[in-house]
């Protein structure tokens, strides 16, 4: 699970494959909606484990998107489920190149991969899908083939 300002997304894997993803705006109203959508994807999609971002000092995220994460990852403390939280690293030079090369491996993302934005536009929404892959990878690595069960 992944969060931004203005959104909460998620994604499911099975064997490596994207089986299930989607987001919320209203998840990212506050703490306690991200709490909600948190534990009712848990319950729905029954993953294996919920892979969220560990926020450190020098992250981009703002103290409202902070919150959301640590909301995020507290459902996931006490869900019967294994939680990883994990530091984001930055191997490319944009999340746009990031989002290219994530579709590489995960084709059915394709129809979600944005275009480069203008310093001017808003970030795309669908950017949330690539990070939420981008934290799995970074705790299955990019040859992740699923193995037994759901991630």
């Amino acid at each position: 699970m992944a969060a931004a300002s203005g959104r909460v997304g998620h994604v499911l894997l099975n064997d490596g494959k994207v089986a299930e993803f989607g987001m919320s705006r209203k998840a990212s109203s506050g703490p306690a909606a991200a709490r909600a959508y948190a534990a009712q994807r848990i319950e729905t999609l029954r993953p294996d484990v919920v892979v969220t971002e560990k926020v450190l000092g020098n992250s981009k995220k703002g103290p409202k998107t902070r919150d959301i994460i640590l909301a995020i990852t507290s459902v996931a403390d006490v869900a019967d489920v294994q939680n990883a939280e994990v530091s984001r690293g930055h191997a490319h030079a944009n999340r746009f190149e990031e989002a290219q090369d994530i579709c590489r491996r995960y084709p059915a993302m394709r129809p979600n991969l944005p275009k480069v934005r203008r310093a001017w536009e808003a970030e795309p929404k669908s950017l949330i899908y690539f990070e939420a892959l981008s934290l799995i990878e970074s705790v299955f690595g990019t040859a992740f083939s699923g193995g037994n069960g759901d991630r």
